[in-house]
């Protein structure tokens, strides 16, 4: 079975950005940058839209401001490298120019709000238990390996996902070997 919260996950691959019929490829590393730099607002949007098919007490609505906090400051450093990265997305893989001249942080901010309103549709009273345990359980990971296991995550949900609609990016065949 294939859980919601992994297809909630996978938005960031469904984005309506693509700008190309082969998606830009992107490491492993480089698609944990995006995560990691985007995780307190991907935290932020899971609690804010579970939170009405949640209990009070359940972790992901009481503590998900502070694990959103925790993850701030991580978030923080990766975010210069992080538009850079969402900038040659849609640049169809071409390197971008300099962030500071090219508007990496709204390109950022741009996918952050695809992925809350992707997510809208994805988060329901049988999706938000199933997410309120993954994000549990990767609580006490720094930024990165939480990131890390995110885009794990996003993976295995997308190679049993039957629209074969190619996302703004891939992780790069070399890195999945």
């Amino acid at each position: 079975m294939r859980l919601k919260i992994v297809a909630a996950g996978a938005a960031l691959l469904g984005l309506s950005v693509q700008a190309a019929a082969q998606p830009a490829c992107l490491t492993h590393a480089e698609a944990e940058t995006v995560i990691q730099a985007m995780l307190p607002s991907l935290i932020d949007t899971v609690g804010e839209q579970c939170a009405p098919f949640l209990p009070a007490n359940s972790d992901l609505v009481a503590r998900g401001n502070l694990l959103s906090q925790r993850h701030t400051p991580a978030a923080e450093m990766a975010r210069d490298e992080a538009a850079s990265i969402a900038l040659r997305i849609l640049n169809d893989g071409e390197t971008p120019p300099p962030v500071e001249e090219s508007g990496g942080e709204l390109v950022l901010g741009l996918f952050e709000m695809g992925i809350a309103v992707a997510m809208n549709d994805m988060l329901d009273a049988d999706s938000c238990p199933t997410a309120d345990r993954v994000f549990t359980i990767l609580e006490p990971l720094p930024s990165r390996n939480f990131a890390g296991l995110l885009i794990l995550l996003i993976e295995l949900g997308t190679r049993d996902d039957e629209s074969n609609e190619a996302g703004p990016f891939a992780i790069c065949e070399a890195e999945t070997g």
